[in-house]
């Protein structure tokens, strides 16, 4: 399926047309507890919806839990909506798209607060069930229509603004060297780095409006990437520390990055892929680039496993839910024991 995607600064008055075209009388609006009100886009989407009878759901936590998608799906089947739109984080157009996938498959703008996950432009959405990580992934789950406004991520702390950040980052650079990469995404991929590995600091440290705008181009790029090629090794490790020791998911795969990249690089098969990673990261060699990689989560207190509540005695746990079907996407096949190494490595 075709996406449109409405891209830059006042994007989100491009909403008021989607309305108008889809004509809905009823809308089913997700958004976050906070971000919708902060962001600057609970007004904008208000005044696109006067006339529209809305059902404002909110009722779920940071994770999208199985749980929680089922109680939804009740809300939207009561309701019957036309449309749905999705303004927050990641966690919340993954919930959209799914309530709206096991449900009625209408209509989904998917509109993002936060410079980073790439959800809106991904045919697929993470759920938890049990503690265990899985993605529901259809082509008709792809938003039909995405909004990416940078003004909305603009009233975001460095704190709120950094996992997402740096998820952009991990899925630019997972794509790239991802088994399941094309031509067509390591374009993304290439553009998304580009953008993200020379804006990331003025976007996280200053605030500088540029910056932000050209991180939010950038991540939504990463987010075609990964629609193709998926993610490799860094997610499938993360989700575990994200369930379990409640660490964002940005910082959780983010913290894994510069040791699968030292362990990567030593594939032979992907030696032209480093080679281009590299020259992105504008270093000379792959150890320069994982340090590199090292410096920029050191700058940003991204440093150990152990200041994120983790011992040595739960590098076990962390390589049991270690997502298979992401590690197989990895160019250099790992084992059990390389799991549990590069885990241990930075505990």
């Amino acid at each position: 399926m075709k996406q449109i995607e409405y891209v830059g600064v006042g994007a989100l008055s491009r909403l008021a047309e989607i309305i108008e075209e889809l004509a809905p009388k009823k809308a089913f609006l997700v958004t976050g507890k906070v971000s919708y009100e902060a962001s600057g886009a609970a007004q904008k989407v208000g005044e696109a919806l006067v006339g529209v009878d809305v059902l404002h759901y909110t009722d779920f936590g940071t994770l999208p839990l199985e749980e929680d998608v089922i109680r939804a799906v009740e809300a939207y089947n009561a309701f019957a909506p036309d449309v749905v739109i999705a303004v927050g984080g990641g966690h919340v157009i993954d919930m959209a798209k799914a309530i709206n996938f096991l449900t009625g498959k209408k209509p989904v703008v998917a509109i993002p607060t936060t410079a980073g996950t790439g959800s809106e432009s991904t045919h697929f959405a993470v759920v938890y069930r049990g503690g265990i990580k899985h993605s529901l992934a259809s082509e008709e789950m792809l938003p039909e229509f995405a909004i990416v406004d940078p003004e909305l991520a603009m009233s975001l702390s460095k704190e709120a603004a950094l996992p997402s950040a740096l998820d952009a980052l991990c899925q630019a650079i997972e794509s790239f060297w991802s088994n399941k990469a094309t031509a067509e995404s390591r374009g993304y991929a290439r553009k998304a780095l580009e953008a993200i590995w020379a804006n990331i600091i003025p976007a996280l440290e200053q605030r500088d409006p540029a910056a932000i705008a050209a991180l939010c181009i950038g991540a939504h790029k990463a987010g075609k990437a990964i629609n193709i090629s998926e993610t490799t090794a860094c997610h499938a490790f993360s989700y575990g520390l994200t369930y379990s020791f409640g660490v964002p998911h940005g910082i959780a795969a983010a913290i894994f990055l510069p040791g699968v990249y030292r362990y990567n690089c030593t594939d032979e098969a992907a030696a032209p892929v480093f080679a281009e990673l590299n020259a992105l990261l504008g270093c000379r060699d792959s150890e320069e680039a994982a340090t590199a990689l090292q410096g920029l989560l050191t700058r940003f207190g991204v440093t150990a496993l152990s200041r994120l509540g983790v011992n040595h005695s739960d590098v076990a746990l962390l390589a049991a839910v270690v997502n298979s079907e992401r590690l197989g996407n990895n160019p250099r096949r790992m084992t059990g024991g390389d799991v549990t190494r590069i885990i241990n490595d930075i505990v």
